[in-house]
């Protein structure tokens, strides 16, 4: 005997699109927001475009938060702790972006802002549903 997608409970229905929303935070945190500004920090960084030390810290910034992206991405899904971690270095990439923005004037930023705000918003509809679904104990 099978339900059909209507029978089921709202809870699971939700769950089911928290789970995509999980899955989507996660893609957006690991690809643009990890390897693709991983890479164009690099580029960016050994074509010359740095000069200052103030360039070269924003490149470090860059390259460790793109890089912890990527890392972070891979875990994000199934720990709390990882997504807890994700929230704090989607701050730092907010913060990234304005200074892009601002002090650099690239229009790039706008961009990965809005992916930093979506990804903050899928990101936190996944760990609602997961903390109300009652896995606290969820993999470290």
């Amino acid at each position: 005997m099978t339900e059909s997608r209507d029978a089921l409970s709202p809870a699971v229905r939700d769950f089911g699109a928290a789970r995509v929303a999980g899955r989507f935070a996660q893609f957006l945190l690991g690809i643009p927001l990890g390897l693709l500004q991983l890479t164009a920090v690099l580029v960016f960084t050994f074509t010359g475009a740095v000069v200052t030390g103030g360039d070269w810290l924003v490149a470090i910034w860059g390259i460790l938060m793109s890089a912890s992206c990527a890392v972070l991405a891979l875990r994000v899904y199934g720990s709390a702790r990882a997504r807890r971690a994700a929230f704090v270095l989607l701050g730092g990439q907010g913060a990234f972006s304005l200074v892009k923005g601002f002090v650099y004037h690239e229009t790039a930023a706008l961009v990965f802002g809005a992916i930093v705000v979506v990804t903050i918003v899928a990101l936190g509809v996944y760990h609602r549903a997961r903390d109300a679904g009652g896995r606290h104990g969820d993999a470290a």
